[in-house]
């Protein structure tokens, strides 16, 4: 049936963080950069070393660009998961037909639909594989107080924290079992709140976080029962096929009208009964989801695919405890999630078809015009932030290749700036290749003909100070470039290339260092003085209308001039700020 279900997923290629995953064998050298590859925080402070950096670093290494064998892998420990939440419920139940809907009704889920059609979000599968595996031995061990038994789960436990963070509410959920199914055991579970506790310490005061990265922000405030709402919702699917076709919406309501209350009625009468298995699996699921919960603004699909568990099992024991209603329960479950499971799987093979002969093709080309700045066009804003916002040229060598004037989405590091085109067309030190979406082609002569000679002579409206395409726009007062930045001295200046609109703004990206102290910045253009910016130290960002005396010219001198100076030891440079970009859009 597993295979039947996701059949699409294994030609599901790339997408997005994929790439940046894919390119950690390139900062290794030696052996201390493999071990800060293998963990060091990255992406918000995570330390997910066997669900990201060994599971990507290992397949690259050994198949190279190919997803296939990671989708193998992916599938597999997906079956073992599986096989592991029948044991459960099996044994927490004693019913092997209500372990085996459980298993069966999961891999329906959303969420765990997402996390199997994305790469990235491997670490939900490990950790439902992990999580699953060892609860199941800690009840083994609780049965027989057989020392393997407990070895084994403090095995697949302490591997969870190389999975995902949400690992840390496995003891909570030990007790929880403990104190509602077997009461005599809880002393068991005290020990697994150590690795816990410590690992939640570390997290939070000793491990940095990215700064910027306010969709990580966490909030501890009435958002938090919308996020369970909203996560409740996307469990039972019906409110995402609206997305879909409106012929589809009106499952929405039997959904929220009829499965929820039985759900959640199923829950409380079972609790009034003193059976207390139902309560443990809505446990699970709050559990797993809960380190989730303070994320208002990154709520996320495939956070469902290990915290839907706990549901599954809920409507798994239905099967044998409401055995005339369960039908119903069940249809208004699969038809859904069945629904919504291959839309999803369709639209992430959308998404990533145009990638794969992308970025074959131009490995071909890179290898056919050494030397030469290769220009792409027909690139559409998918595809841009589907791979390239996310470097995935990088992974083929391909330092050479831009994208032609005017490429969308406006101000992307990778279009090249007109008269640069212009220059490499007379020098005939370019190839123009045009991608229709499935096939890139060389069309050189076209563009020789057609449009090459008609290029713009003037610049850029937006220059990224770290990328040498645009060097000869920065004029007199500037250093070289380092580490994606530039330095500016006491004064310089840039030119940026029209038309520009009426309703243009002058926008710089720069930073500055503590040593400066407060300083100004001070604009000039044609010998006016446009802008006068009050900088602190730390990031900076300017950002003005263009007077609209400037709107008409093709081409604007901007003249830069920092009231402060510091000079660096051994350095003999007089350094200000130092620039990310400069843009008139």
């Amino acid at each position: 049936m597993s295979i039947y279900l996701y059949r699409r997923s294994f030609r599901i290629w790339f997408l997005n963080d994929d790439f940046a995953w894919l390119g950690l064998g390139l900062s290794i050298s030696d052996g201390s950069d493999l071990w800060k590859a293998l963990f060091s925080p990255m992406a918000q402070g995570t330390i997910r070393t066997l669900s990201e950096r060994l599971f990507f670093l290992t397949f690259e290494r050994t198949f190279g660009l190919e997803s296939l064998p990671m989708r193998i892998f992916e599938f597999a420990i997906l079956g073992i998961a599986q096989i592991l939440l029948v044991l459960v419920v099996r044994r927490l139940s004693g019913s092997l037909t209500a372990g085996l809907w459980a298993s069966m009704l999961w891999s329906l889920n959303f969420g765990l639909s997402v996390a199997m059609a994305w790469l990235s979000a491997f670490n939900q599968i490990l950790l439902s594989a992990l999580f699953l595996g060892a609860l199941y031995c800690f009840l083994r061990y609780a049965d027989s107080r057989e020392k393997k038994w407990l070895a084994g789960s403090w095995t697949c436990y302490l591997l969870g924290f190389g999975a995902l963070e949400s690992i840390i509410v496995f003891p909570a959920v030990l007790l929880a079992w403990a104190l509602l199914l077997d009461r005599s055991k809880w002393r068991l579970t005290l020990a697994f709140f150590v690795p816990a506790v410590l690992f939640t310490i570390a997290h939070l005061f000793w491990i940095p976080k990215a700064k910027d990265a306010a969709a990580y922000r966490m909030f501890f405030d009435l958002s938090l029962f919308e996020s369970i709402a909203i996560y409740w919702q996307w469990t039972f699917a019906a409110i995402r096929i609206q997305n879909f076709g409106p012929e589809w919406a009106w499952l929405v309501t039997p959904s929220n009208w009829i499965l929820t209350p039985a759900v959640l009625g199923f829950i409380l009468w079972r609790t009034w009964r003193r059976d207390f298995l139902p309560l443990f699996g809505l446990i699970l699921s709050i559990g797993l989801i809960a380190p989730m919960l303070p994320l208002r603004d990154h709520r996320t699909d495939y956070y469902l695919a290990s915290a839907s568990i706990g549901i599954m099992m809920v409507l798994g024991l239905s099967t044998i405890q409401l055995p005339k209603a369960a039908p119903l329960l069940l249809i208004l479950y699969v038809v859904p999630s069945f629904i919504v499971q291959q839309a999803t799987f369709e639209w992430y093979l959308d998404r990533t078809a145009p990638i794969r002969p992308l970025l074959r093709g131009l490995q071909h080309a890179v290898q056919t015009h050494p030397g030469k700045l290769i220009l792409v066009d027909g690139i559409t804003e998918s595809v841009y932030e589907s791979a390239l916002a996310d470097e995935a040229l990088r992974l083929i060598g391909a330092q050479n290749i831009r994208l032609v004037p005017g490429s969308k989405p406006d101000g992307n590091p990778l279009t090249v700036a007109p008269e640069t085109a212009r220059i490499a067309f007379e020098k005939e030190a370019v190839t123009v290749y045009q991608f229709n979406g499935s096939v890139l082609r060389d069309v050189t002569r076209e563009w020789e003909r057609d449009r090459a000679l008609n290029l713009s002579t003037g610049l850029s409206p937006e220059i990224l100070a770290g990328d040498p395409i645009f060097n000869p726009q920065f004029l007199a007062g500037w250093y070289g470039i380092e580490d994606g930045h530039r330095w500016l001295s006491a004064k310089g200046s840039v030119q940026l290339g029209g038309p520009f609109a009426a309703n243009a703004q002058v926008r710089m990206k720069a930073y500055a260092p503590a040593e400066l102290g407060d300083m100004e910045l001070r604009i000039r253009c044609r010998g006016n003085l446009i802008y006068t910016a009050k900088v602190i130290p730390g990031d900076v960002e300017i950002q003005f209308p263009l007077p609209p005396s400037l709107q008409p010219f093709q081409s604007l001198l901007l003249e830069l001039e920092a009231s402060k100076i510091v000079r660096p030891p051994n350095d003999g440079r007089s350094l200000s700020l130092v620039f990310e970009l400069i843009s008139i859009r």
